[in-house]
């Protein structure tokens, strides 16, 4: 009877940690698991977000294309129009000199 008490208390002091430390490892196990899985979510979310933003860069490049043909289609029709108000001008000045040699009322 001498020998199971210390013999209990061996084990008890050894299978008592052991279970302590075994439920703790579970426990961090789990929390990792969670994180992990947590961490894979939110890259997934942040990849669909980038892939959004590359499409609307791709269509705000498409626009700045089209802006620039747009810039340039202007300029020409700006050029077109400086050409027929001098030519306008032009045009104009004979009747404009005809003009000042009729007496006014």
């Amino acid at each position: 009877m001498e020998i199971w008490l210390p013999a209990a208390f061996l084990v008890i002091a050894v299978v008592g940690p052991a279970g302590y430390a075994g439920v703790r490892g579970w426990t961090l196990w789990q929390t990792f698991r969670r994180s992990s899985n947590r961490a894979g979510d939110s890259v997934a979310e942040l990849m669909d977000k980038a892939a959004a933003v590359e499409e609307r860069a791709v269509g705000l490049t498409d626009n700045a294309e089209r802006l620039a043909a747009a810039a340039a289609r202007l300029q020409e029709s700006l050029a077109e129009l400086s050409v027929l108000r001098a030519a306008f001008k032009e045009a104009r000045e004979p009747l404009d000199a005809l003009r000042g040699a009729v007496p006014t009322k």
